[in-house]
Parts: structure tokens; C-alpha cells; sequence
């Protein structure tokens, strides 16, 4: 992707929804220019626009960090662990543990099972764990309070949105079984509510992608407010354990990489970093409605 490639997915972030022409306006190309760039980079896969359901929703409002350290070869454990239907994404990293995973399920008894699992499998030498207290940015999905009561026309709708977040009003109306102004109060809604967060899911190959481990001084959240300023970070969390805040930095090349993570290191309530990258993307599952644990 070039810079008006990646100009149009940073818009698509803030409304995966926004229009041909209003795309157009906002980077300061024709409506022509955008509709024929989109429909390349749709139709190569370099990136898709879904609709990603808030994992509370999902009765996966439970989530927790895992870093494995392996005996052996790291790629058998990665795809170990990726068949755990719990664990919604692993990664082969560079350093001591060499394969990351998130787990999302319904309790901290249910993560608790899941990591006595991960620790059984074979090669794992041991596991180092952070539980999130707070997901202050979700690399797709919606963050916050998420407390909307859904009806069958909601599911509906979000059913189209996780498949094609950029589906017509007319469509998702036909699939909903209402009127075209219906289907749109209703997205509009689900969207405000943080119920769904509709934007680019980029394609892993396109963009790399390092693992930070933040120390703060004095209180996180502070700390935490900083950080998210910054471009490229497309996850962070306030957690529990080795770490006081956990991020994703992605970025188009290593340079953009090391300027993010040492903009994060000069931070005076940053007492220390650790960082690890990512190697190869193993499992990126954002389960869907009908799919709930």
C-alpha cells in the first residue's frame, strides 16, 4: 500500500462506513480516485471492512495475555494453541517466550482452565500472564461499556456488518426484515452504544508489528492517555502483572516502529519498555454472533 492507500484505511478506521465522496474529501482526492482504489485493495484482500461485535456481547468480556516460553521449535505450540477455540490470537514473536496469545472468554474460571490447557500442551516450558484491567484501544473491536440489549433485528444486522461492514442500507434492511431508514437508525445505534465497531481489518503481510510492555511511574491511566496519542498503536491496555500497560505499535517499515517505541520510552511516567516482535500471525479469530462461548 502506498500513501494514499493507507491514508484511506487510517479514514476507514474512524467510519468504516464513510462514503466514496466523503472519503474523497477527507484526503483530498476524486470520488473516481477512491472508488477505484478501494475496490483494488478489497478485491487483492489487502484489507477488509467488518463489523467486529464487542466481546461482552459475545459473553467474552473476560480477557487475558499470555507469553509462552517453548522447549523446541515455537511453531507446533503456536498451532496448539490456536486450535483452543478460547484463544482468539497467537503470534510467533522474537525473545525468550516465543509465541503470544489472547484469550477472551466469559469468566476468569473459564481463563484459568484455558491457561491450565496452554500450559499442558506440548513444548510449552512455561507461560507469563497479564490480565487486563482496561482495553483502552481495540485493534478492530469496540471498547468501553457495552450494555445494549439486542432483539432478533439487531442480530440480524450485525450478522451482515461482521460479514461486510460496508454493506448497503437496502441490503442489511432486506436481511433484517425492515425498511432501509430502520436498518440505518439501528447500525447508527449499535455503533454509539459500542455494541459493534465497524473499520479495516489490514492483512498482516501489508505492515509490521512489535509487542510493547510498558512500566509507568505513578498512575497508569495518565500514563495510558499519553501513549494512545500516538500513531500506530493500534492496541493498549491498563494490566495486572509484568507489565502496567500493554501495546501494538504497527506500522509500514521497522523505521516507523523504532520512532513510535522510542516516542513511548521519553515519556517521563514511563519508567521502562520491553519489546518483542511480531514474527507471524498464527490465529486472528473475532467470533461472531451464533459462535458465543
Amino acid at each position: 500500500m502506498d500513501e494514499i492507500d493507507r491514508t484511506l484505511v487510517s479514514l476507514l478506521t474512524i467510519d468504516g462506513r464513510a462514503s466514496h465522496s466523503d472519503l474523497a474529501a477527507a484526503a483530498g482526492i476524486t470520488r473516481a480516485t477512491v472508488a477505484a482504489r478501494m475496490r483494488r485493495l478489497l478485491d487483492s484482500a489487502a484489507f477488509t471492512v467488518q463489523g467486529v461485535v464487542h466481546p461482552s456481547v459475545l459473553g467474552r468480556g473476560s480477557v487475558c495475555y499470555a507469553r509462552i516460553e517453548v522447549d523446541g521449535a515455537a511453531a507446533p505450540v503456536a498451532d496448539a494453541a490456536a486450535a483452543v477455540p478460547e484463544v482468539v490470537y497467537v503470534s510467533v514473536t522474537t525473545g525468550r517466550f516465543a509465541v503470544a496469545a489472547e484469550i477472551r472468554t466469559g469468566s476468569g474460571e473459564a481463563i484459568d482452565a484455558v491457561l491450565s490447557r496452554l500450559r499442558d500442551l506440548p513444548g510449552v516450558a512455561r507461560a507469563e500472564t497479564l490480565a487486563y484491567r482496561e482495553v483502552i484501544r481495540d485493534a478492530v473491536g469496540p471498547v468501553g461499556e457495552a450494555t445494549a440489549h439486542l432483539d432478533a433485528t439487531d442480530v440480524a444486522l450485525l450478522q451482515v456488518l461482521e460479514r461486510d461492514g460496508r454493506a448497503s442500507y437496502v441490503q442489511l434492511a432486506a436481511a433484517a426484515g425492515v425498511s432501509a431508514a430502520a436498518a440505518r437508525r439501528r447500525v447508527l445505534r449499535l455503533v454509539e452504544e459500542s455494541v459493534v465497531r465497524i473499520g479495516p481489518i489490514v492483512s498482516r503481510g501489508s505492515e509490521h508489528a512489535m509487542g510493547v510492555g510498558i512500566h509507568v511511574r505513578g498512575d497508569a491511566r495518565d500514563a495510558a492517555r499519553q501513549v494512545e496519542g500516538f500513531d500506530g498503536v493500534t492496541f493498549l491496555a491498563r494490566t495486572v502483572g509484568a507489565f502496567d500497560l500493554l501495546a501494538t505499535v504497527r506500522a509500514p517499515s521497522a523505521i516507523s516502529l523504532a520512532t513510535t517505541v522510542d516516542a513511548v520510552r521519553s515519556l517521563h511516567s514511563v519508567a521502562g519498555v520491553e519489546t518483542w516482535s511480531h514474527l507471524r500471525f498464527v490465529k486472528e479469530s473475532y467470533a461472531s454472533l451464533g459462535a458465543t462461548d
